[in-house]
């Protein structure tokens, strides 16, 4: 065994072992799931030992994995500390800005860090979280977790206080078995896929989101039975592979995908179900109001550039 683990995957291992979920873990270290769970498979074959019990439901410790946490949460507690101190040392040189990024949607749906500092003329950190979650630290003004602006997902439910400005749009795909029929046609209809289940979120997860697809769904005669969503996308991708059913996931997801899963997008019909990107900021936040609208021109002309 190598005596010098990957500070990366040791990290990885304690946002899974926190939230006990692959999604918000990966919401937390700003990366999407694929490369979450593929440093999670390399930590466990460096160790020789499974760390996590895995279905599609939950995420539990192993008995190893609970060791290895009880030892691990003090020592990145202290490196923690460490970094603060030193960002605050620095917090007197240049402007410093913290913006949200919503955890519904693939970090390559978003500008990079360099790219967004570059916009802004100033240093920036990113940080990952449900539209939900962003929202409420922005009226709560709690400053060490407070973002100035957040990219947000829409349709969303829009708290008294928070004002948003679109700024692009990401369509959903069809992820489904290649043996399917409709596997190869250049654009799909849902209609052609009723008689396959439908992986797909919780209500809870998104109520406003939730119901906008319900109702595109039931406007267009899509009514398939459903099966809870699972966390980790590779799962989500072997069981597609296996045939359990298909999954509606945004374009910036495409990225990652296996034999046996075929990926088509969906028919003009169907375009209402994408979801579209809005900065959002505290309305009371004039500073934040100046930083969104140059960010939005920004954007807008790298568009049409």
């Amino acid at each position: 065994m190598s005596q010098r683990l990957r500070i990366d995957r040791l990290e990885s291992f304690l946002a899974v072992a926190d939230t006990g979920n692959f999604r918000q873990a990966a919401a937390r270290l700003n990366i999407s799931q694929p490369p979450l769970t593929r440093r999670i498979q390399a930590l466990e074959a460096e160790l020789g030992v499974a760390l996590f019990e895995r279905t599609t439901r939950r995420v539990t410790l192993t008995e190893a994995g609970e060791r290895l946490a009880h030892r691990l949460r003090p020592c990145f507690t202290e490196i923690e500390a460490a970094c603060n101190e030193a960002r605050q040392a620095d917090s007197g040189n240049s402007s410093r800005w913290l913006l949200g990024m919503t955890a519904a949607l693939d970090p390559s749906a978003f500008p990079t860090r360099q790219q967004l500092e570059q916009y802004l003329e100033a240093r920036v950190q990113v940080i990952r979280a449900s539209s939900r979650e962003l929202m409420n630290r922005m009226l709560e003004r709690q400053t060490s977790s407070c973002p100035q602006l957040a990219f947000i997902g829409m349709p969303s439910e829009i708290p008294e206080g928070i004002d948003t400005r679109q700024v692009g749009h990401e369509p959903l795909w069809v992820m489904l078995p290649t043996e399917h029929n409709q596997a190869t046609a250049d654009a799909i209809d849902l209609q052609q896929l009723n008689d396959m289940p439908l992986m797909w979120f919780a209500r809870r997860a998104n109520p406003a989101y939730f119901d906008h697809c319900e109702r595109v769904f039931r406007r267009g005669g899509y009514h398939p039975s459903r099966l809870e969503e699972p966390e980790d996308h590779h799962q989500l991708l072997a069981a597609i592979a296996a045939g359990e059913g298909i999954a509606l996931v945004p374009a910036s997801y495409l990225g990652t995908w296996r034999d046996g899963v075929s990926v088509r997008p969906l028919t003009h019909h169907w375009s209402e179900l994408g979801t579209d990107i809005a900065l959002a900021w505290n309305r009371t936040d004039s500073e934040a109001a100046e930083l969104a609208r140059r960010l939005t021109a920004r954007l807008e002309t790298t568009v049409q550039a």
